[in-house]
């Protein structure tokens, strides 16, 4: 088993997880990913919940933290959710170096556990669906079987099991070719595991919410641009801003989240990109 984080909460009825995801930052602050600073944009998203004076007691980052693979971008999230001066454990997207990833994070304090035991009563398990030069994602039978262990181990905890990729279609043709691959095997273990009250991801940019199971099951947009949702063929949105999700774990094994975006968003993507 791998090692795990145990973390207090600050209020004995609930958990809250702040969740932050594809953030595509670049070591240069002047560049810009299909006409978006994503520097700025996830500057202003970090300011923003700063400026709402919430407390969480995790914060979980699901991949795709840089664009250029420098250690530089990577450094530049680090800095930037240290402000927080909470817990932040994390996981690889399909544009990441995990290597260069794990030397900047360790500098930074940002936990490397992929099992965290938040409170008395939550169980919070990272996979890593990376498959290095791919966009699509797998789980390896490593991965599935980290996975069973930890809810077999603490089968007297609620779980929330996060990963980078999609494992149920998008609705959009071109981004579900880049899905979770073996989805199968991982609902199987979902299927089989009661005590998994909900599963997140990024990768799609996109905010959705699903009944899946007995789990909530849902996405997370991302603190740049968004992918325009139900298209065939690759599209960005020019009307859904940069944004983050908000989770609550309660006691009674009931998860409550929302999705909160830039209001005064001026963030605009070029909608006539074919791709990036």
């Amino acid at each position: 088993m791998r090692s795990l984080l145990k973390l207090p909460i600050r209020n004995k009825n609930y958990g809250k997880i702040l969740h932050i995801t594809d953030t595509h930052l670049f070591a240069d602050e002047d560049d810009s990913l299909l006409g978006i600073n994503s520097n700025a944009s996830f500057l202003a998203v970090i300011n923003e919940i700063g400026r709402n004076n919430k407390q969480f007691d995790l914060i979980v980052a699901t991949g795709d933290f840089v664009q250029d693979g420098s250690k530089k971008a990577y450094a530049r999230f680090a800095e930037q959710i240290n402000k927080f001066n909470t817990p932040c454990v994390w996981l690889a997207g399909n544009h990441d170096n995990y290597t260069s990833m794990q030397d900047v994070f360790a500098n930074y304090q940002l936990a490397d556990n992929k099992i965290v035991l938040l409170g008395d009563n939550w169980l919070v398990v990272l996979l890593n669906s990376q498959v290095i030069g791919q966009a699509y994602g797998f789980l390896p039978e490593s991965e599935l079987e980290f996975l069973q262990n930890a809810l077999t181990e603490h089968f007297d905890r609620d779980a929330l099991v996060f990963l980078h990729h999609h494992p149920i279609n998008s609705g959009c043709h071109w981004l579900d070719h880049h899905i979770l691959k073996n989805s199968d095997q991982f609902e199987q273990i979902i299927q089989k595991n009661a005590n998994v009250k909900g599963i997140g991801w990024g990768h799609i940019h996109q905010k959705q919410d699903y009944v899946w199971h007995h789990c909530h099951a849902f996405s997370t947009p991302s603190t740049c641009f968004q992918f325009k949702p139900e298209c065939y063929d690759f599209r960005v949105s020019s009307d859904d801003a940069p944004g983050w999700r908000e989770i609550t774990l309660n006691a009674d094994g009931s998860i409550e989240s929302e999705v909160y975006r830039l209001v005064d968003n001026q963030f605009l993507p070029d909608v006539s990109q074919s791709g990036y």
